[in-house]
């Protein structure tokens, strides 16, 4: 799920993602596929929805997280990733600002409620563990997203 920044110049970027540099959307998705085939075990047997990002077109999800999304794991890997197809309008604020602050920042995992949408429009409550990771040089964003009942 993308979150979106002001540079110096007060244009919005896209965290994560240097638009001046396509090159690296090829880099970055070359380390994700090899950061999913290292994780593989934890992807398919966690009782929680998990998710990596390290951009918009650099992600990665296990089938749980993909369903309760409404998706399936190449569809939610192949989607948008803008956090307005994925989180209620009034909670992407606080997505946005925990990233800001812990993941982009290495500070500290950080754990939150949020209403996440589903592909057909439908929201539900879930809680997620959003995680600092750094990997090979590049900041990732490491979620376990449980469906609160």
């Amino acid at each position: 799920m993308v979150v979106h920044e002001h540079g110096d110049d007060g244009d919005e970027e896209t965290a994560g993602h240097n638009h001046g540099h396509m090159h690296e959307g090829a880099a970055h998705k070359a380390l994700m596929d090899e950061l999913e085939h290292e994780l593989q075990p934890i992807l398919e047997n966690s009782t929680c929805g998990v998710y990596l990002m390290m951009d918009e077109e650099s992600k990665f999800c296990n089938e749980l997280l993909a369903k309760m999304f409404g998706y399936t794991a190449s569809e939610w890997k192949a989607s948008s990733g803008d956090l307005e197809d994925f989180v209620h309008p009034d909670d992407i604020e606080l997505f946005a600002l925990n990233y800001d602050r812990y993941i982009a920042t290495l500070d500290r995992p950080v754990t939150f409620k949020f209403r996440g949408k589903r592909k057909d429009g439908s929201y539900f409550n879930a809680e997620t563990d959003m995680i600092p990771l750094m990997y090979k040089d590049h900041v990732v964003a490491y979620h376990f997203v449980r469906e609160l009942k």
